[in-house]
């Protein structure tokens, strides 16, 4: 009779034997799957996000998705990582869509290590040829936004300028977090990878109130249905914003 090594079956139905048991060798991964991308505030899908602004003091705020960027320039890997963000307020009918942006920050004196964006949708459209050639293809690095969020149009334009002149736009694999089945855990198999190519703008404002600040807008473009997804929004220190 042929003898066989006795196993264990793993929760994830992998067999291990009993050496394997002993030495520690194919251990099951029990990192939580948010754990293993880049993810500043070590956040997990579920967690509670608060948002220290006025606008925002009454809504609780929770992490629906995080998409993590991968964007390659040159030989060199960059990473970004957007925290979705859904809220509820009893004085709100509608809930408040937001993406939380963290990028990377050289900037020593900054304990986070990130700059800190709180992006709102401003458009989204189908593949236009005039929009990508005369606009996101432009040599003077300039987009022009006409009408404000509710549609209005602009008494002057909102001039905004492509960040630190880079002309070309950027690609990047985006790694998208999830819990699909809604059972408290992000599991391989509910990840989403998706390439998009996108653009960066900026440009410095002034409101009543509350002084000079810097405006931000991206286009992305999802690959290879080219639809056209456009956010708007304001940096804020991390010092705002608090995870449970």
């Amino acid at each position: 009779m042929e003898k066989t090594t006795p196993k264990t079956v793993s929760k994830d139905g992998k067999g291990r034997s009993l050496w394997d048991i002993l030495t520690g060798k194919n251990k099951r991964d029990l990192t939580p799957m948010e754990l293993q991308y880049h993810n500043p505030l070590g956040a997990k899908i579920g967690c509670t996000v608060s948002i220290d602004q006025p606008e925002y003091s009454e809504v609780n705020f929770v992490i629906e998705k995080i998409s993590v960027y991968e964007t390659k320039v040159k030989q060199k890997k960059f990473y970004h990582t957007d925290y979705h963000l859904r809220g509820i307020s009893l004085s709100i009918r509608e809930p408040i869509v937001l993406k939380l942006r963290l990028i990377p920050d050289g900037d020593v004196s900054n304990a986070l290590g990130c700059k800190v964006q709180l992006l709102r949708l401003y458009d989204e459209m189908e593949w236009d040829d005039g929009f990508y050639a005369n606009v996101l293809l432009s040599e003077t690095g300039q987009f022009d936004v006409n009408q404000d969020e509710m549609g209005n149009e602009l008494a002057e334009p909102h001039k905004f300028w492509r960040i630190e002149d880079v002309l070309d736009p950027y690609m990047a694999r985006v790694t998208i977090l999830s819990d699909k089945d809604g059972n408290g855990v992000v599991e391989e198999a509910e990840l989403e990878r998706v390439d998009i190519t996108y653009w960066d703008y900026h440009r410095n404002a002034t409101e009543p109130g509350v002084g000079e600040y810097r405006e931000y807008l991206t286009v992305e473009m999802k690959d290879p249905s080219r639809y056209f997804v456009l956010y708007k929004g304001t940096e804020v220190q991390p010092s705002q914003i608090t995870v449970i």
